[in-house]
C-alpha cells in the first residue's frame, strides 16, 4: 500500500511557474489582489501582516466564491493562496496578459495529505476539487510560487523551476498584552488544539494525558477533535468532569476563544512523517495567543526559532509525562516556558522578511 501512495504522491501535479518572464526579472505591481478561503490560517499567518506594509497600494482580499468581475486587472497582481475555483480561474485566463504576475502559495505538502493515512476521505476530496485538479491550469499562469519552508520547497520542486520561501510573519507579539491567566488559580488548563490531520499525534498523546490527568488532581484538559478521534478521547477514562472535547472550531472562533480563554500548558507533538516534515512553527503563534507554557518535539520545525526557556522534548512517553509534570509543579517554571515562547514570536519576525518576494509594487499615479 505504501509503494502505491509513493507513486501517486509522484504523479500528482506540482505548483510551477510558467508564466512569461519579465526582462528584469522584477514585476512592477500597483494593486494587490488574494485570493483566498477567508478567512483561514494560512492568510492570517503569512499574508495579513505583509498586505499591511504595502501602504497605498490597493489590496483586496476575496473568498473563494466571491466574483471578480468589478477589480481593475491593469497592474494587478494576484496571490493564490492554496485554493482556487473555476470561476476566478477563468477569470484570471481571460486577463492574464494584464496582470502584474500570479503567485501561488502553500504552506502543506498537499499531494503528502492527499496520499497519507490520516486526513479524513471529505478533506482530501476538498484538497482535491480546490488545489490538486486546477493546478495544471493555475501553473500556466503563475510567474512565482512561494512555500512556507525550505523542506516544503524542495519537496514540490520541479526540475529548474524555482520556487521561494514565505516564512509565517505573526503579528508583533509586543502588541499582545500578557494577562494574569497563571496567578495561581486552580485547576490548571491543559491544551491539545490540533485538527484531525494530526492523527497519529492524537493517538500518540492519549496514554500520556491519561496518565497526566490520573497522577495531577488540579489538572483540566481540553482537545480539539471530532467523530472517531472524539470518541477515543472520551473512552480514554479521564473523569469527564476535568476534559473538555469540543469540536474543530472556524477560524474566527478559534481566534477568538484563545484570545480570551488563555491556557496554562500547551502540548505539541510532531511525529516524523512526509507531511510533517515541511511544515513550519506556526503552532507558536497560537501558543503564544494562548499565553500557555507550550511542550514542543524536538525536531527541525520547532528548532527554528527556539529559544531558551522553552521545552523541546524527544518523543517518548517518559520525556512528555516528566515535562507535564515540571510545569504542572512549579509554577515559575509554568511562566518563563510561557514567556521564552512569547520571545520565540519575535525571533520568528527576525528571521521573516515583511515583503513579498521578488514583487516591486508602485502605488498608483496621484495617491501619496
Amino acid at each position: 500500500m505504501q509503494v502505491l501512495r509513493d507513486i501517486i504522491y509522484q504523479m500528482l501535479p506540482r505548483p510551477r511557474p510558467s508564466g512569461a518572464p519579465v526582462a528584469d526579472g522584477e514585476r512592477i505591481a500597483r494593486r494587490l489582489l488574494i485570493l483566498s478561503r477567508h478567512p483561514n490560517p494560512s492568510f492570517s499567518y503569512y499574508l495579513a501582516e505583509r498586505a499591511k506594509t504595502l501602504g497605498h497600494i490597493p489590496v483586496t482580499m476575496k473568498g473563494l466564491d466571491e466574483p471578480l468581475d468589478a477589480i481593475d486587472s491593469d497592474g494587478l497582481f494576484v496571490i493564490i493562496c492554496r485554493y482556487i475555483k473555476p470561476p476566478q480561474l477563468r477569470w484570471l485566463e481571460e486577463r492574464r496578459g494584464t496582470l502584474a504576475g500570479v503567485a501561488y502559495f502553500v504552506d502543506d505538502d498537499i499531494p503528502a495529505v492527499v496520499t497519507g493515512n490520516e486526513a479524513s476521505w471529505p478533506y482530501k476530496l476538498r484538497l482535491i476539487k480546490l488545489a490538486v485538479r486546477p493546478m495544471p491550469r493555475v501553473n500556466r499562469l503563475l510567474t512565482h510560487v512561494w512555500t512556507s519552508t525550505e523542506t516544503l520547497a524542495s519537496a514540490l520542486a520541479i526540475r529548474t523551476h524555482r520556487i521561494e520561501i514565505l516564512p509565517p510573519l505573526p503579528a508583533d507579539a509586543a502588541d499582545v498584552p500578557v494577562n494574569g491567566r497563571d496567578d495561581g488559580a486552580e485547576p490548571l488548563r491543559m491544551v491539545y488544539h490540533a485538527t484531525g490531520v494530526h492523527r497519529h499525534e492524537h493517538e500518540f498523546l492519549m496514554p500520556i494525558v491519561r496518565a497526566a490527568m490520573q497522577k495531577h488532581s488540579n489538572l483540566h484538559f481540553e482537545v480539539f477533535a471530532a467523530g472517531p478521534l472524539a470518541r477515543r478521547w472520551a473512552r480514554q477514562g479521564i473523569d469527564p468532569a476535568r476534559m473538555s472535547i469540543i469540536p474543530p472550531l472556524s477560524w474566527p472562533a478559534y481566534l477568538a476563544k484563545t484570545t480570551h480563554h488563555q491556557a496554562d500548558i500547551a502540548l505539541a507533538p510532531l511525529l516524523p512523517g512526509r507531511t510533517n516534515a515541511s511544515r513550519s512553527d506556526t503552532k507558536r503563534i497560537d501558543i503564544s495567543r494562548l499565553q500557555a507554557a507550550a511542550v514542543f518535539s524536538r525536531c527541525p520545525t520547532f528548532e527554528r526559532c527556539a529559544v531558551n526557556g522553552e521545552f523541546h522534548i524527544g518523543n517518548t512517553a517518559d520525556e512528555w509525562l516528566a515535562a507535564i509534570d515540571l510545569l504542572v509543579g512549579d509554577r515559575e517554571r509554568r511562566l518563563s516556558a510561557r514567556d521564552a515562547t512569547r520571545h520565540s514570536i519575535e525571533t520568528m519576525r527576525r528571521h521573516a522578511s515583511p515583503a513579498f518576494p521578488g514583487i516591486r509594487f508602485e502605488p498608483l499615479s496621484g495617491i501619496g
